[in-house]
């Protein structure tokens, strides 16, 4: 068992371990670094990642309390400027009751601890918990995409073990209070919402624990890699995987949670 009791899952490395063992036991285990070309052409996907970060450390800052006109002074990006301005009145309505933003929220499931990291989770004027997360994707949202992600499993079933000590609830509330919302600032008209319940919440943390339970159980060098090509396009392990040393072009290949990627990046260079 190579995985340390003191390792933290969170929806990034377990949504990496579902699209590739391997790519989880080389960029979390073995710590490797492998830096291959992402994408074609590269500045293609530089921008998008950059607009991406520009805008979820524009909508911080905007929850911190800074001034949305001081904000729009200094954003180059017309698109990042479109942007922000659609999260104002997106996020207006739902700062009129408790909520925290960029907050930290862990449990424990099979041992490890289990971490979400809430870009806002909000309590409803009809007291339903409402988990918002915004993604700066450039293509149509589907739902479907969303709805097999490791983040729609995750968030709702921390945010239900956590709501007390979030909001300092005397009593438990039931899963059917809870819900998962994307927003994405590209399409604000397009927000997919995933609704939580009982049954869901045993599925979730069923799935989740399963998950944690097999990379616990794994020796190295038994994290196979992906049968699915498709997922080593934009993966920088694919050269030494020997799957490929040609990276993808954008819009060609399986859709890219552009999020994740910078937080994958982030966490590579922290």
């Amino acid at each position: 068992m190579p995985l340390d009791k003191n390792f933290v899952f969170s929806a990034n490395n377990l949504q990496d371990y579902v699209d590739c063992p391997r790519r989880f036991e080389l960029r979390y285990i073995l710590d490797q670094s492998w830096p291959a070309i992402l994408s074609q052409p590269v500045q293609e996907l530089e921008e998008r990642m950059a607009r991406g970060s520009d805008f979820h450390r524009l909508a911080r800052q905007l929850l911190e309390g800074l001034p949305e006109e001081n904000l729009m002074e200094i954003i180059r990006s017309p698109l990042v400027r479109d942007w922000l301005e659609r999260f104002s009145d997106f996020i207006s309505p739902l700062l009129k009751n408790p909520y925290s933003s960029e907050y930290a929220s862990v449990t424990t499931l099979e041992g490890y601890r289990v971490v979400a990291v809430f870009d806002l989770i909000t309590l409803m004027d009809d007291d339903q918990i409402l988990i918002a997360d915004w993604k700066t994707s450039e293509s149509q949202p589907r739902r479907e995409f969303y709805q097999d992600r490791i983040q729609s499993l995750l968030y709702p079933l921390v945010a239900y073990e956590t709501a007390e000590a979030i909001f300092g609830f005397k009593d438990a509330k039931p899963p059917s209070d809870f819900s998962l919302l994307y927003w994405f600032p590209a399409f604000p008209d397009k927000s997919i919402e995933f609704p939580f319940s009982t049954s869901q919440l045993h599925h979730s943390r069923n799935v989740l624990a399963n998950l944690i339970r097999e990379i616990a159980e794994k020796d190295l060098d038994s994290f196979s890699k992906t049968d699915d090509l498709r997922r080593c396009d934009f993966c920088q392990y694919r050269s030494l995987c020997e799957h490929g040393v040609k990276a993808a072009v954008i819009g060609e290949t399986l859709e890219l949670d552009i999020d994740a990627l910078i937080e994958s990046l982030d966490f590579e260079n922290s």
